[in-house]
């Protein structure tokens, strides 16, 4: 029973690393001071803007700082292993296609709620058990999507509840041009992590 519990632990961590492109480390990309100052009465079109103010900084500072990230390697925990990767994003439309739906709800707390649409570009290596092999690793995978999140405004700001990332075209880089792959791509640099990638494989179709 324990060992069952380790492997669910386990898949469903690199899963959502692999749907949302999550890690601890994503939790730290954000500029400082991300949330405006709401002067005066709250109404919904402020609530609106101070979201989208948000969001704008926020992009724009991925932007800005993506030749950084892109040699930084960052780590995502699947129960006693720890994956190893880079990555980095831009958004081809930028903040003018943020796509937000603002909902007024009839409570104190909280006041609104939203739902944002973008799209991004997300470029990534493959995830490896070695940090130092992810160091190295300079072969980067893109994938093309449509990023869904979901804020709540707690009176003062708004807060990420959750945030799903929808890929919609993988490509890999080849003669000198970036090529959509056809079918399912690996994702795991070792060549075989056994009953782990098997699992994640059958039950998803992730992974070769």
């Amino acid at each position: 029973m324990a060992g069952k519990t380790m492997l669910r632990r386990l898949w469903i961590a690199l899963v959502v690393g692999l749907l949302a492109g999550c890690s601890s480390a994503e939790v730290r990309r954000i500029p400082g001071n991300p949330d405006p100052i709401i002067k005066g009465e709250m109404t919904e079109e402020k609530a609106r803007r101070a979201l989208e103010m948000k969001l704008t900084k926020h992009l724009d500072f991925l932007e800005q700082n993506s030749e950084r990230y892109k040699k930084k390697v960052v780590s995502l925990p699947a129960g006693e292993t720890r994956y190893h990767y880079k990555y980095y994003e831009r958004f081809p439309e930028g903040p003018e296609g943020l796509d937000i739906e603002v909902t007024h709800l009839e409570t104190f707390a909280p006041s609104y709620k939203a739902m944002v649409k973008y799209r991004k570009i997300r470029y990534q290596t493959r995830y490896t058990k070695s940090k130092n092999r992810a160091s190295k690793d300079n072969d980067f995978m893109r994938d093309e999507g449509i990023q869904n999140e979901k804020y709540e405004f707690d009176g003062a700001k708004w807060d990420l509840k959750s945030s799903i990332f929808e890929v919609r075209k993988t490509s890999v880089y080849s003669e000198d041009r970036w090529l959509a792959t056809r079918g399912r791509i690996r994702r795991v640099e070792e060549e075989k992590p056994e009953l782990f990638v098997d699992k994640v494989r059958n039950l998803f179709g992730l992974l070769d």
